[in-house]
């Protein structure tokens, strides 16, 4: 005597393949829609607060313009200079070279990258970079996600507030506003000592 197995329509359908598997497959990324946004040559698309600030780290691509998927902004590094070492727990960053050469550190890494070079710095790694050239060296920093701008604003004007007893304190201050951790010295000098 046979035995019947009880087989629903769903399960005999998915047998067949007849079923889409959409929901078996991971889901895809939403498509961004907006407007386009063109950032020429000495444009900042980010309305910093000073001119200064706006021509040392022109924004080439808000947080706005992209739904808040990425920034991007180019930093104009003086010979010599870089951040201290910090940690992002908000933003990967990717670092292109637009000119001169930079000594970037992240973990226990040591990378010598020239223009046309890139590195991808994710989140929670501790990094420090500087442009190890006797000139301005230019670098295009793009965040995800998008907001990073905000930073440079804050830390532009917050900085110019205090005396240089007061500096470190401060950059503690706003870095941490913006999901991060101020962690260890520049390996030379900061990238703004000379404004």
């Amino acid at each position: 005597m046979a035995v019947k197995h009880p087989m629903n329509r769903r399960t005999l359908l998915y047998a067949l393949g007849i079923v889409s598997v959409r929901s078996t497959l991971p889901a895809q990324v939403s498509i961004t829609r907006g407007k386009v946004a063109v950032s020429k040559s000495g444009d900042s698309r980010f309305a910093f607060s000073s001119s200064q600030q706006a021509a040392l780290s022109p924004c080439k691509l808000t947080a706005e313009d992209s739904s808040g998927a990425l920034s991007a902004i180019e930093l104009h590094v003086v010979a010599q200079g870089g951040p201290a070492l910090h940690i992002h727990y908000r933003e990967d960053e990717w670092y292109y070279v637009l000119a001169g050469t930079f000594l970037f550190r992240v973990g226990g890494e040591t990378h010598i990258l020239a223009a046309n070079s890139s590195i991808w710095l994710p989140r929670n790694i501790a990094h420090v970079w500087m442009n190890t050239g006797d000139t301005e060296g230019k670098l295009l920093l793009v965040c995800q996600p998008g907001g990073f701008e905000k930073f440079f604003e804050e830390m532009g004007s917050e900085i110019a507030k205090v005396d240089a007893a007061g500096t470190c304190a401060k950059m503690k201050e706003v870095m941490a506003r913006y999901g991060m951790e101020l962690i260890g010295p520049p390996l030379s000098k900061p990238f703004r000592q000379q404004y």
